[in-house]
């Protein structure tokens, strides 16, 4: 005797209360974090950008980088492309030393390569 197959289980209506509970739970717990956090999405610090003679001397000492590397690789200071520095100029270079400069009149400051560091005033 063959015994006839019952009704199949409603698979469909079960997966879809699970993915119901899932969700509300989901949502839950990131309402549970964002009271947590005060109503704020993120707590991030603030990116200082540098300024003033901070991002001069920056530049300077960046390009004096580049100088090193030019160096090393021709055996010269004065052979060395600078274009790529915005308001910066090589006011000397020869084969033992060079002086970088970015700014003008009493808003400048140069750089002494290769020893340096960055100081105020043109070169």
């Amino acid at each position: 005797m063959v015994k006839r197959r019952g009704r199949a289980a409603d698979d469909g209506c079960v997966r879809g209360a699970a993915a119901f509970v899932l969700a509300v739970l989901a949502l839950g717990v990131s309402g549970w974090t964002f009271w947590q956090k005060h109503y704020q999405l993120h707590k991030g610090g603030a990116i200082e950008l540098p300024t003033g003679q901070r991002l001069m001397a920056y530049e300077l000492q960046t390009a004096a980088h580049a100088m090193a590397e030019a160096k090393a690789q021709t055996g010269t200071f004065s052979m060395t492309d600078l274009r790529s520095f915005k308001n910066l100029a090589v006011v000397s270079a020869n084969d033992s030393a060079y002086c970088l400069q970015v700014g003008v009149g009493a808003e400048a400051m140069h750089y002494p390569g290769p020893a340096g560091p960055a100081q105020t005033g043109p070169c």
